[in-house]
């Protein structure tokens, strides 16, 4: 009896606390107007909505097309210059997944064994029941122009209980990995907030759960996020700040926390670079902004 009891109440305590809404008081600032330090070299990437920097290969990043392109990811140089395999016709580029869809392609992560995270998330309707995540190994750069995924993640979320959902809370374009552990912060267009969700399963047999494990009052709709290799910060992005997490006993809210208002035209991803924050925009330009560069906010 004293072990149903003490579950019960742990229960209690996880729902209480990611129904918290954790807030910060932000300072009266300049909003900081990022200049392109590179385009990219391939009109074929005119809709860039995801950065991953490769864990596998030096100075290899990806990037993805936003919903309506084809199933096709794309590596390129800190310069932001295309690799391609030599054989490829100059026109083509890109590396292609054959068992995968792009429905709403609008993330990528990547984890310490070298996986890619291509996350088909976008839900801007609240209508979808097949959002997923396809798993695939991180391709060398110049070798191929096809790959599979070998494992698709589906999943939902248990607050959702309509389609579409009203308020309209359950799109995301922000997904990381994180010791151990996938997590996506959701975009909201009934209020400015963000949930945290964690994939407490990762089964390909059967419609995963995750679980919402914090909430964050981020000031505006989240396009992309990334957690460092240690896992001990996340950056998150929205269309007009830029936020940096440093995780306390593994909560990121609730650690220190610096932001800077920025304007990077329509910016949707974001991933570390060493001391830096790489972002890209939908007008093919990526930006380089150092984390020191981010204001203390708490």
């Amino acid at each position: 009896m004293k072990e149903i009891i003490f579950i019960i109440l742990l229960i209690l305590i996880t729902t209480i606390l990611s129904a918290e809404v954790i807030s910060v008081i932000l300072p009266e600032t300049e909003t900081v107007k990022l200049t392109p330090y590179a385009t990219f070299d391939f009109a074929d990437i005119n809709e860039s909505s995801a950065i991953v920097k490769s864990r596998v290969w030096d100075d290899v990043y990806w990037t993805l097309n936003d919903s309506g392109c084809n199933n096709r990811i794309f590596p390129f140089n800190s310069k932001g210059e295309l690799y391609r395999a030599e054989w490829y016709k100059e026109k083509n580029g890109g590396i292609f997944i054959g068992n995968a869809i792009n429905i709403d392609w609008e993330e990528m992560t990547t984890d310490n064994n070298g996986n890619l995270y291509v996350c088909d998330t976008g839900n801007n309707f609240n209508t979808r029941k097949d959002l997923a995540i396809h798993v695939l190994k991180d391709p060398f750069p110049t070798a191929t122009g096809n790959t599979t995924s070998f494992q698709t993640i589906k999943f939902y979320y248990p607050e959702q209980k309509e389609f579409p959902a009203v308020p309209n809370n359950f799109d995301c374009e922000a997904v990381f990995w994180a010791n151990g552990n996938l997590y996506l912060l959701t975009k909201h267009r009934a209020d400015t907030q963000t949930h945290l969700y964690r994939f407490d399963s990762l089964d390909q047999m059967k419609i995963n759960p995750i679980t919402r494990i914090g909430t964050f009052e981020i000031g505006g709709m989240v396009t992309a996020a990334d957690a460092s290799i240690d896992g001990t910060k996340l950056a998150v992005l929205t269309y007009n700040n830029i936020w940096v997490f440093e995780a306390e006993d593994g909560d990121y809210f609730n650690g220190k926390i610096s932001w800077l208002p920025i304007n990077a035209n329509q910016s949707e991803a974001v991933c570390f670079d060493g001391d830096d924050l790489i972002i890209t925009s939908e007008q093919m330009e990526l930006f380089k902004l150092p984390i020191s560069e981010l204001i203390p906010v708490n």
